[in-house]
């Protein structure tokens, strides 16, 4: 691609950041109860009744936090601010440690449940918001989440972590971030991992490094198969239980490939480093062959082994489709992966953006035809088709995607004049 076709792509990219940003200024803030609403529906109008998620805001916290980072607008910042507020306000459990999982439209606490996973975004978000705003108190406040985490969910036996905790954070074995309640999953792992890697970014501390080191072996030897598909769900010692072993879930495969290089060039062991950057190629690799439609739409995933493929496109794996991909034609120069960008991109933008109305359908069919209702036989997880923002769907996917394509073209042009 000549470098003039970069740079119109990073023009585009920056003017989408720009129009999902002020969606969300418009959108999502709550001004009779505080915070930001739990829901929106496709028109823009906000579900009153919608509990307001952990998750939707630590990302919301998490996207503005990175985009007044990089851009100084105070727009961005408030919203920052803001997120902050909510997080460490509202959400954060001042007697137990940790954040609530859910508050009700009234900001009462409405599921008290402490799914690691949560709090890794919250981590994760407190350390992009430490870098926008490096103050002690912050700092202070990231520090004791990191030592909460470490207490109370890190598996004193084997590498790894325990999924979802009482408000005491007594174990639960119901109500885990897994189908059938297995007690490990790769999602909640590949997250705290993403949450340490941004906290040794910003404290070498011996403890994190530790343990990012003890999770990128975790992917590497565990969770990584052969193939290079993730594993989805696993026992205590990290074998595959038997449910997950048919099953090829191409998002978290493709945005694995590109945080694990992350996560590994923060941590710096170079040994590290090449065995992590050998495996992305290959899991790139397999989602290309295997999930990546003609169009450059990425199906949701196989099943049985490969023999049945669940072909609607949702929004957040559109995005990591694009880092992704990008990431892989970086490190190997291959035409194929700089194609399959310009396709994915291409399908984004013609059929996965509302342009109308703004910011991203949540899931689109084969042929890209939003979703506007819950289909009964085929029912998203998480979130709902009929919402532009939900405790589930956030600017975090699609926004970080901008970022990333942004600052890794910048990176071309530098290297490339």
């Amino acid at each position: 691609m000549p470098e003039k076709e970069w740079l119109r792509y990073r023009t585009v990219f920056e003017n989408e950041l720009r129009n999902i940003l002020e969606y969300w200024i418009t959108h999502s803030v709550d001004p009779q109860n505080g915070g930001f609403y739990g829901a929106v529906d496709l028109d823009g109008h906000p579900v009153l009744t919608a509990n307001k998620s952990a998750v939707l805001n630590t990302r919301i916290l998490w996207t503005f936090s990175a985009a007044a980072q990089r851009y100084g607008n105070e727009e961005y910042g408030d919203m920052a601010r803001r997120a902050f507020r909510e997080v460490t306000e509202r959400f954060a459990d001042k007697e137990y440690g940790g954040f609530f999982m859910e508050l009700a439209p009234d900001n009462r606490v409405a599921s008290d449940i402490k799914h690691t996973y949560a709090q890794a975004f919250a981590l994760y978000s407190l350390c992009k918001y430490y870098e926008y705003k490096p103050e002690s108190a912050v700092l202070e406040e990231i520090l004791g989440l990191f030592r909460l985490l470490e207490e109370k969910t890190h598996d004193p036996e084997y590498p790894g972590y325990g999924e979802s905790f009482t408000r005491d954070w007594q174990p639960l074995t119901e109500n885990r971030m897994a189908d059938n309640n297995e007690p490990r999953s790769m999602n909640t792992h590949l997250h705290v991992l993403e949450a340490y890697a941004a906290l040794y970014k910003i404290r070498k501390d011996a403890l994190v490094k530790k343990r990012l080191h003890e999770l990128l072996t975790l992917f590497l030897d565990k969770i990584i198969r052969a193939n290079g598909h993730l594993g989805i769900f696993f026992d205590r010692a990290f074998e595959e239980t038997a449910s997950s072993a048919a099953i090829c879930f191409f998002g978290h495969d493709i945005e694995a490939s590109w945080l694990l290089c992350e996560a590994a060039e923060v941590l710096g062991d170079k040994q590290i480093i090449r065995r992590v950057k050998d495996r992305a190629v290959i899991m790139a690799g397999a989602v290309e062959r295997e999930g990546v439609d003609k169009d450059g739409g990425l199906f949701l995933e196989s099943y049985r082994y490969g023999s049945h493929v669940r072909t609607n496109k949702h929004w957040w794996l559109q995005a990591e489709t694009l880092v992704g991909f990008m990431n892989a034609w970086q490190l190997t120069g291959e035409e194929k992966y700089r194609n399959t960008v310009k396709l994915s991109w291409d399908f984004i933008d013609r059929y996965v953006i509302d342009h109308e109305r703004g910011e991203w359908y949540t899931k689109v069919n084969r042929l890209g035809v939003p979703f506007l209702t819950e289909p009964e036989d085929d029912p998203s997880p998480y979130y709902r088709n009929d919402r532009k923002i939900d405790p589930w769907k956030c600017p975090y996917h699609n926004g970080r995607a901008m970022l990333e394509m942004i600052q890794r073209i910048d990176k071309h042009l530098k290297h490339a004049s």
